[in-house]
C-alpha cells in the first residue's frame, strides 16, 4: 500500500462532488411530489447540503485513515498535512464552475436562459432555486408561447451566494482529513472512553 497521488485524489473528490451534486437532484425531486412550498424547500436545503458536505468530507476523511495506516505501518515517514486544502481549491473551482457561468449569463448575456441546465448539472442547488429565484408565473394560459423566463426574475446575488457555498469546500475537505488522520470517529474509542 502506498500513497494515492494528487491527481487520483482529485479525481475521486470530483467524483463525490458529482455523486452528491446527483444525490441532491434526486431528493429534491423526491421532495417536490409533497408540494413545492417553504417546508419542502426549507428540508431540501438542509438536507442537500448534508448530503453534499458529508460526501465530500468523506474522501478526505478516507485519506486521512490511509495515511494515519501508512505512517503506523512506516511507509511513509511523515504525513502530508495541508494536501487537502489545496485538493479542496481545486475542487471549489469546479464545483462554482456552473455558477460562474449562471453569473456572466445573468450579468452579460442575458438573452441565454442556463438556469434550466444549471439546475441538473448543479444539482445540490436546486432546493435554492426553488426558494429563491422566483418562479415564472403565466397564470391560465400556460397553453401561449411566453416570452418569459425565471432568469429574469433571479438576482445576480443568487448565483454569488452559490459560489459562496461551495467555497466552504476546502474547509470541509480538510477537516475530513484531520478527523480521518487522527482517529477522531473511532466507534470503538468513543463508545469505550
Amino acid at each position: 500500500m502506498k500513497r494515492q497521488s494528487f491527481a487520483m485524489l482529485l479525481l475521486k473528490g470530483v467524483g463525490y462532488i458529482v455523486l452528491g451534486n446527483v444525490m441532491c437532484l434526486f431528493m429534491t425531486m423526491g421532495l417536490a411530489m409533497f408540494g413545492v412550498n417553504m417546508f419542502t424547500n426549507i428540508l431540501a436545503m438542509l438536507c442537500g447540503t448534508a448530503i453534499f458536505y458529508m460526501l465530500v468530507f468523506t474522501v478526505a476523511w478516507k485519506d486521512g485513515n490511509a495515511e494515519r495506516t501508512l505512517l503506523k505501518n512506516g511507509r511513509v515517514e511523515k504525513p502530508l498535512k495541508y494536501r487537502w486544502i489545496l485538493i479542496g481549491a481545486v475542487m471549489f473551482v469546479i464545483a462554482a464552475a456552473p455558477s460562474v457561468v449562471l453569473l456572466l449569463n445573468k450579468l452579460f448575456f442575458p438573452e441565454e436562459d442556463t438556469l434550466y441546465l444549471y439546475r441538473f448539472i448543479s444539482g445540490s442547488a436546486f432546493p435554492f432555486i426553488n426558494t429563491f429565484v422566483p418562479a415564472v408565473v403565466t397564470e391560465n394560459e400556460a397553453w401561449m408561447p411566453t416570452t418569459l423566463r425565471q432568469i429574469d426574475n433571479m438576482s445576480a446575488l443568487f448565483p454569488t451566494l452559490m459560489i459562496a457555498y461551495y467555497a466552504l469546500i476546502p474547509a470541509v475537505t480538510q477537516l475530513g482529513y484531520y478527523i480521518g488522520f487522527t482517529d477522531k470517529l473511532n466507534t470503538d474509542k468513543i463508545m469505550y472512553k
